[in-house]
């Protein structure tokens, strides 16, 4: 998370360093000037004094009060009333510590413009000092108000796919349950558990926790198990899978709905056998995984857009990484090929 450049306590460190320039500036000045150490120093000491306490006012006044920016000059104008009272006092207590000398007396009140024109200047600056650094934290509460609130948002968002996702597959599985109970008992049984643990493992999975591999194939594989039961021997699979993949990490359920779109389009328009191919790999720090599924190009519908399926997985992967590219879809010699990209070091960081 972000911080602000400086502490509360870095304000007053740097806020005393003025101060104590001025002193410095106050006791040389004094010295120069041939009035003597007693009084350079008598008179840079109440000076240092009242500034200190100013100081210390306003760090405590605007450490629990961050005024709005409308009422800023309102503010200066207020303060600046406050500095002119500053020399003002100084004049008061200086002369019943040291009254000895008649030319430094001169000095002392001829010098009262000057004077409150520097206790201006310094009173001013550390006022716009204190409303910088309470914008600046203002900022940092609102930016971390903003980031929780667009985490919400994107939470929300991807459940709410993920449920949009999941009762299109579960009405699917129930309808050819019903299908089978009467005809197939044991294939419906079978069925039944099948679906049971898929639905299982879909449980307590957080929406930015990210899974090994093998556990979405493990996933996948019941999937399409279920899968086989509705269809028959009219559907196969192909599952290849790279060594260097072993330790690769993706989103939960992202391949669902995808090889469920590869099925949809694969068998529903064909009359045949249809051989449904995922192929895995992983290089130069990416996941790739294909889907591809044939499909029939006189009685499939224009496959060129992504259906909600496919728009949701792309939807999902831009709210978890904050990218568009991760998901593209192709054709090439009447077969429909998604492919997904899982960027490693990504899927690393939402995990840890």
């Amino acid at each position: 998370m972000p911080t602000i450049p400086f502490s509360h306590l870095t304000l007053k460190l740097l806020t005393g360093i003025i101060i104590y320039l001025v002193w410095q500036l106050n006791f040389v000045v004094l010295l120069q000037s041939g009035y003597g150490i007693e009084i350079a120093f008598i008179e840079s000491m109440v000076n240092l004094g009242i500034l200190t306490l100013a100081n210390m006012t306003i760090l405590q006044i605007f450490r629990y009060y961050n005024p709005p920016s409308s009422k800023f000059w309102m503010i200066l104008s207020i303060t600046a009333v406050f500095s002119i009272l500053l020399p003002i006092m100084a004049k008061l207590i200086i002369p019943l510590l040291y009254s000895g000398n008649t030319a430094y007396t001169d000095f002392l009140n001829s010098s009262t413009y000057v004077r409150i024109n520097i206790s201006m200047i310094v009173v001013e600056f550390i006022v716009v000092l204190n409303l910088l650094w309470n914008s600046l934290q203002e900022e940092l509460k609102s930016g971390s108000r903003r980031q929780e609130i667009q985490g919400l948002a994107r939470e929300a968002e991807l459940f709410k796919l993920r449920q949009q996702l999941q009762p299109h597959f579960l009405f699917n599985s129930l309808n050819s349950i019903n299908a089978m109970v009467v005809s197939r008992p044991q294939e419906a049984r079978k069925m039944i558990e099948q679906l049971s643990t898929f639905l299982r493992a879909t449980i307590n999975r957080k929406e930015d926790e990210m899974v090994p591999y093998r556990e979405e194939m493990e996933q996948i594989d019941r999937y399409l198990q279920i899968e086989k039961l509705r269809f028959g021997h009219r559907l196969n699979t192909i599952i290849t899978t790279a060594e260097s993949c072993d330790t690769a990490q993706l989103p939960p359920l992202l391949l669902q709905p995808i090889v469920e779109n590869s099925i949809k389009f694969g068998l529903y328009d064909t009359t045949g056998n249809v051989t449904i191919e995922i192929q895995s790999r992983c290089e130069n720090g990416s996941l790739t995984i294909t889907v591809t599924n044939p499909f029939d190009p006189e009685t499939s519908p224009d496959q060129k857009g992504t259906g909600f399926g496919l728009s949701a997985v792309q939807r999902r992967l831009y709210l978890l990484f904050g990218r568009q590219d991760l998901l593209a879809v192709s054709t090439e010699h009447n077969h429909f090929i998604t492919t997904i990209n899982i960027p490693q070091i990504y899927a690393n960081r939402h995990n840890n």
